[in-house]
């Protein structure tokens, strides 16, 4: 039997101990999934909204921007409280992360129609992060929370010129409840976002955002449906079946294999591969299953690690080289699949036999 490398032969952590295995590193690609279709309904305290509730619509365009994530949202003001009926939003998830484009809607009070363009969008998701630790005892606090920002300037046809710096820190994996369940693992950010506005989002895993607090007023998700995954509380035998988890490989690629692990609708895998000048290398991609016809598919970022902790040597923290592009998976059956990798390179996989 042809053999794969014998590191290979590692299954796969839960999520949040891959990160910890990986310096703290976590790739946020699962935490913002875009699907076409997908609904999200908030309920809201403190503000002028009772709720809201959320569609995506992708390969949408803005500001001469293509492939765009569009989130229309349209609210419900509390009794005898004027406030802004809708909005659309646009996002995009690159190698680096998340960022926001702009878009359009009202005012406060929903009475001016507004809209911004960003020429430097803002970057609200680094990937990969590394989130920081929930301190105990009394006070609490978080420590060694990661923090990125950069300089957002763009035009609004109420605001003008808007030029500002965002600052982002991602403060610790949270167990969050909400009206929709009970989110493990969810990636709490604090967000600084000019003008003195700031809030805390948190993020789970093949969801979203689930809850958001920016000091005077709170949304919590109260449900959410996201088309090709299974409804919240469902079992998996929703799906059309469940991809075997352990090694795969392309038996006439030998050398090259994948550990595939998927576990509440989200699949997590790494591949072991080799650089143009036959170094080796390996990559670390997750996201979230989603039907697609007979079939199920998956779409993620392909992230790069390198100069980690050789076998017998103290302990070392892998380094993130830098994403390669997108990555997708399609499976046709529980044991076969198609790889699809940037470049346009496919290879069929199936579990390896031994």
């Amino acid at each position: 039997m042809k053999s794969l490398p014998a590191f290979v032969l590692a299954t796969l952590l839960p999520l949040a101990s891959i990160a910890q295995m990986m310096g703290g590193q976590l790739s946020t690609a699962i935490y913002f999934p875009m699907v076409d279709g997908a609904r999200y309904e908030y309920r809201h305290t403190g503000g002028p909204w009772s709720t809201s509730a959320v569609t995506v619509r992708m390969g949408q365009t803005w500001a001469g921007y293509p492939d765009l994530a569009a989130m229309h949202t349209t609210y419900v003001c509390n009794v005898g409280v004027a406030c802004a009926p809708d909005a659309t939003d646009f996002f995009r998830m690159d190698g680096d992360g998340l960022r926001y484009f702009g878009g359009t809607g009202s005012d406060f009070t929903g009475s001016l129609y507004s809209m911004m363009s960003l020429a430097n969008p803002e970057w609200l998701l680094k990937n990969p992060v590394v989130p920081g630790t929930t301190m105990g005892g009394p006070g609490g606090g978080y420590a060694n929370a990661e923090g990125w920002g950069a300089a957002v300037y763009g035009t609004g046809s109420m605001m003008g010129t808007r030029s500002y710096m965002s600052a982002y820190r991602a403060m610790a994996l949270e167990t969050v409840t909400t009206p929709a369940g009970t989110f493990e693992n969810s990636l709490h950010v604090r967000e600084d976002r000019g003008s003195g506005y700031g809030r805390d989002v948190w993020y789970a895993p093949g969801v979203g955002i689930v809850m958001m607090n920016d000091g005077t007023q709170t949304a919590m998700l109260t449900g959410y449906a996201i088309p090709g995954s299974p409804p919240p509380g469902a079992s998996a035998a929703t799906m059309p079946f469940m991809p075997f988890n352990g090694l795969w490989w392309n038996p006439d690629e030998s050398g090259t294999g994948y550990n595939i692990q998927v576990q509440h609708g989200v699949m997590v895998a790494t591949m072991f591969s080799y650089t143009p000048a036959g170094e080796p290398v390996w990559y670390y991609t997750a996201g979230p299953l989603s039907r697609a016809g007979n079939g199920l598919t998956v779409g993620a970022t392909l992230d790069r690690y390198h100069g980690g902790q050789c076998i017998s040597c103290a302990y070392k923290p892998a380094t993130v080289a830098g994403s390669d592009g997108g990555f997708t998976i399609m499976f046709s059956s529980p044991t076969a699949a198609t790889v699809s990798f940037p470049g346009g390179r496919t290879t069929h996989i199936q579990p390896q036999p031994w």
